[in-house]
């Protein structure tokens, strides 16, 4: 397993309406570089609800934070109050939350939710989960992949974004004279 090695670390939460693949997406993606990950719903079902669900999230990212790596979650961010919530924990710890919103069009969501094999949501569910996704703002940090593409594509994107926030050594410039041709001679000189 590789190690997700950033300059500060990160908070990485997946948001998206229910079956855009932001489960499938970022459980892999956690595994891949060895990063600890938070499951949201998992928390939920242990809990039985979401204010439960939430203490333990905090409870658990709070002795996460102290590791100093970057951290998974799932399941949380989909609303402007949670991603503003998890902003300022990440922030306060010194991390940089950023949301990858895994996107793709309602009806290949709302099958993969609801009419695919092992879905388990009903489609009411669906349609009260969609309708309380609220679209991130400029203020938040987002990375926007496509849920229809393969995980290694999906990955180098989110990769590629976070290693541009990395710090670059500048490189000294060597500037190098125009050329210019001399006109009688009908060859270049520097």
């Amino acid at each position: 397993m590789k190690s997700l090695q950033l300059v500060k670390p990160h908070l990485l939460v997946a948001i998206g309406i229910p079956g855009a693949g932001k489960s499938t997406f970022i459980s892999k993606f956690a595994h891949t570089f060895n990063a600890p990950f938070i499951d949201y719903a998992e928390l939920q079902a242990l809990g039985g609800d979401t204010e439960t669900a939430k203490k333990i999230a905090a409870y658990t990212l709070d002795r996460l934070f102290l590791t100093k790596q970057t951290i998974v979650m799932d399941g949380r961010g989909n609303t402007a109050a949670d991603r503003r919530e998890l902003i300022n924990l990440a922030s306060k710890h010194g991390y940089v939350p950023v949301f990858i919103w895994v996107q793709t069009e309602p009806a290949t969501a709302e099958h993969r939710a609801v009419h695919a094999k092992g879905a388990t949501m009903s489609l009411s569910e669906f349609d009260e989960r969609v309708a309380q996704f609220q679209m991130p703002g400029k203020a938040d940090q987002v990375i926007v992949i496509s849920g229809k593409h393969t995980y290694a594509s999906q990955a180098r994107m989110v990769l590629k974004r976070l290693s541009d926030e990395r710090p670059t050594v500048a490189q000294p410039k060597i500037v190098t004279p125009p050329r210019r041709i001399v006109p009688e001679r009908g060859r270049f000189i520097r």
